[in-house]
């Protein structure tokens, strides 16, 4: 096949295509394009880009190519895919099938369009997307039952009856069949719905090339028939395969273990219900790969005796990475729940940084903070996807607020989240410490002050803002002056520095006379034993939050850790708060019983993830408990990473942990420590194959016996010292 000469406009030859209704929701397509080399060589490139509203299934010969491609688009922005064909195709006759999506519908996740479409381009085989492409609507795709509001589409109803002769067929290049018919062009490009379409900035998801067939397992009741159960290696996303005989009507169910999720504190009496599918079998045959992501530990089966199962398996599915840090400590439930909490994290990565796979797939501003410091520390080829969730909340500015649940059409303004996230342990805080794009927030920053000021000052502190809702964290009872003005002097804090930074200093003075006022409030909620605003108690979250804001005076140290180790208010959500301010108060050791203490349930459970509640309730997968990776490795570890890791400082702790081996990658390279606590001798060996300048922060009190104050700039390679 001849070079062919690219575009100098993207997609400038395709158009966008469908079924002749390009705007009914929940319609399922697919289109087939066959073309041939004859006896030619296929060419050593074939570079495609496709689009789709909402998701596509695409396959070269019989072999899957992408899986659940298209991107959750936002209010601004559609995106197209690239990738490169050319492995799969062979000489003489070739196939491209897709299947398509569309939803019609938005979510927490997800902003929906007018109208479905698909687009495509290879110049390499000078393949566009036109009436070239043949189509057909598969109607044994009903109206499914509505299942999640909180994330876009619907799960599956399938009527094996209704659809075409042979259709499962398909996939073979061979197959022919009347009922495709020429693709319908919708409209050119761009076009007044999805515009320009800008390249995705993540990796396409990773899965399994083939289905995977498992073992399960039967249970068998009188009235109710047939439960098969297969048992994943751990937590996954998967979409499920199956292949059964039955007399054809006979209803089967698909789900997983976590098909159900309750609410939690505020919402305890909510369940929500996860996609899933419902398919009706036709007579002898049916081959049936489900193309709706599910999360679970299990996947479920459920149908009638009449059913007879030849074959059940899946595709994991998820984020195109691999962990880049491993640790282990002297503690292996430690070891366990860090595990569990990766797991974790991974399941949460997808076009954004999900606040839960299992209830609700949207980002929200204070889970993301904290998750997206996690995702530097072990998934260092994942770090763009921290720089998409911040382009996803910049683009949905809107009356200078911070929005979480974007993109999405339903965005929720709440204060403490938003505060969160600017303060300085917030996403704009940890994309500096690890990205060091110091340029690209300077742009924004004017933006980010504005957003600061819609707070109101008075004379004790910052006013409560009520947004959209007035929410701190998961538990009731909870201090919410001190909490708010914690979460406010720390954004000021981080604002003022990256202020400094940029050389952008007209809120300079405001930033510190306002921090000085909050500081005044904070002193004067101050009885003895803690800070309080209320009469029946303390928070343990807003005396953790103080801390770390830097306002806890020397002679208090001792009264705050006492406060700290002694009062359990905060769920996973801030509990990474109190962790670090035992840590900054010199108590790792009581930092340590109570991650200990808290996480003991966890550690003893039988699940591969970290759920939203210690107690249990709410979502089993919550990515929040990612906090569990970074309170291991920077606070028991003692590794600071900042100024675009360009600065690393190691401060061991042999109060708590006793031996720690922990290796990780940031931006500056890969590091590597050891640690080995005797009683009468410390080995620390430290591997520094970074461009940062690392610094080993020797500190008497943390070894536990008499030694002397060292501060070390190590070289590169390996570094050992005994104590």
């Amino acid at each position: 096949m001849a070079n062919i000469e690219e575009p100098t406009v993207l997609f400038g030859k395709s158009k966008w295509i469908w079924a002749s209704d390009a705007t009914r929701k929940n319609s399922n397509i697919i289109l087939r394009r066959t073309f041939s080399f004859g006896q030619e060589k296929p060419p050593a490139r074939a570079l495609c880009r496709a689009a789709c509203d909402t998701h596509y299934y695409l396959y070269v010969n019989g072999k899957a190519v992408v899986w659940c491609g298209g991107f959750n688009r936002g209010v601004k922005q559609a995106y197209y895919d690239e990738f490169d064909i050319a492995k799969y195709l062979v000489k003489g006759d070739n196939a491209i099938v897709v299947y398509c999506q569309y939803y019609g519908e938005g979510g927490r996740d997800g902003v929906p369009s007018k109208r479905a479409g698909f687009i495509f381009e290879c110049n390499d085989l000078n393949i566009y997307s036109d009436e070239t492409f043949r189509v057909y609507e598969n109607m044994a795709y009903k109206t499914p039952r509505h299942t999640n509001c909180c994330y876009a589409g619907s799960g599956v109803l399938y009527d094996a009856s209704l659809e075409g002769q042979q259709i499962q067929n398909v996939l073979d290049v061979a197959f022919n069949s009347s009922l495709f018919t020429a693709a319908t062009v919708v409209d050119g490009y761009p076009d007044d719905v999805n515009g320009v379409l800008l390249a995705r900035p993540l990796p396409l998801e990773r899965f399994s090339a083939q289905p995977v067939i498992a073992k399960f397992k039967k249970s068998i009741d009188q009235f109710d028939g047939d439960t098969y159960a297969v048992t994943l290696p751990r937590e996954m996303r998967v979409t499920p395969y199956m292949e059964v005989t039955g007399n054809g009507q006979e209803k089967i169910k698909i789900t997983t273990d976590r098909g159900e999720c309750m609410g939690t504190f505020g919402d305890e009496t909510s369940m929500y219900e996860a996609h899933c599918i419902e398919y009706i079998t036709k007579p002898t045959l049916n081959i049936f790969e489900g193309l709706v992501p599910m999360t679970g530990e299990t996947l479920i089966f459920s149908m009638p005796h009449t059913v007879r199962v030849l074959k059940l398996g899946y595709r994991e599915i998820g984020y195109d990475t691999e962990k880049t840090v491993e640790l282990t400590t002297d503690n292996p439930r430690l070891d366990e729940v860090f595990n569990k909490a990766l797991n974790t994290l991974y399941l949460c990565m997808g076009s954004t940084l999900m606040d839960t796979p299992e209830r609700e797939r949207t980002m929200w501003l204070g889970d993301s903070s904290i998750a997206a410091r996690a995702l530097y520390l072990s998934h260092h080829d994942a770090a763009p996807l921290v720089k998409k969730v911040i382009d996803d909340i910049l683009s949905a500015f809107d009356g200078d607020v911070l929005y979480s649940c974007v993109p999405g059409d339903l965005p929720v303004d709440i204060p403490a989240h938003g505060l969160l996230a600017l303060g300085e342990y917030g996403i704009f805080s940890q994309y500096l410490n690890y990205a060091g794009d110091v340029e690209f927030l300077a742009r924004e920053y004017g933006k980010l002050c504005d957003y600061l000021m819609l707070w109101e000052m008075t004379e004790h502190g910052v006013a409560l803002r009520d947004g959209n809702r007035r929410w701190y964290d998961n538990l009731y009872n909870i201090d919410e002056p001190l909490i708010e003005n914690a979460l406010y002097y720390s954004a000021c804090k981080f604002m003022s520095e990256l202020g400094k930074k940029t050389g952008e200093l007209d809120y300079q003075e405001t930033f510190e006379d306002r921090m000085s006022n909050i500081a005044d409030y904070i002193e004067s909620r101050f009885d003895g034993l803690g800070y309080t605003s209320r009469d029946d108690g303390y928070d343990d979250r807003a005396n953790a939050l103080i801390v770390i804001c830097g306002l806890v005076p020397a002679d208090r140290r001792n009264a705050i850790a006492r406060l700290l180790a002694a009062t359990y208010n905060a769920s996973p959500y801030l509990e990474w708060a109190v962790t670090e301010a035992l840590a900054m108060l010199g108590r790792r050791d009581l930092a340590l019983k109570r991650f200990e203490s808290r996480y003991s349930l966890y550690a003893d459970s039988p699940e591969s993830t970290l759920g939203e509640d210690f107690n249990g309730y709410g979502t089993k997968c919550q990515s929040y408990q990612s906090s569990v990776i970074s309170e291991l490795i920077c606070v028991f570890c003692g590794i600071d990473v900042r100024d675009g890791a360009s600065k690393i400082t190691i401060t061991p702790d042999f109060t708590a942990l006793k031996d720690i081996k922990c290796a990780l990658k940031t931006a500056s390279g890969e590091l590597e420590i050891r640690y080995k606590n005797a009683p009468n001798k410390t080995d620390i060996i430290i591997e520094n194959h970074t461009n940062a300048k690392v610094v080993l922060d020797i500190i008497p009190e943390n070894v536990g016996r008499v030694t002397e104050r060292r501060t070390i700039t190590l070289n590169k390679g390996k570094n050992k010292f005994t104590i």
